[in-house]
């Protein structure tokens, strides 16, 4: 009905920022939230299916850039850009495993 929702980040290629095996609480409105570097966003990537990772760039076509932030996380340029269409959604909130 909204189309916010959880999700569980599993792998730690996001850790620190979000420990591996926690829930992230995705909101799809992107036109409410400015999407800036650093911005969490969970994505339907073409190769590795749905994966949360940070904005590292906006190119001048629009694509966007991610990044995940352990040292064994897919680099940038493997990752490739995506269009705003694959986007599904900003992470507003991470919910640790306790």
């Amino acid at each position: 009905m909204f189309g916010f929702h959880f999700c569980k980040v599993t792998g730690v290629s996001m850790s620190p920022r979000i420990p591996e095996n926690s829930y992230v609480f995705v909101v799809p409105w992107l036109k409410i939230f400015s999407l800036k570097e650093g911005s969490l966003l969970k994505v339907l990537h073409p190769r590795y299916g749905h994966i949360v990772k940070s904005l590292a760039k906006v190119d001048r076509n629009g694509l966007f850039w991610l990044k995940g932030h352990h040292k064994s996380s897919v680099p940038i340029e493997k990752l490739g850009p995506v269009g705003k269409s694959q986007i599904q959604g900003k992470v507003l909130w991470i919910f640790p495993p306790k």
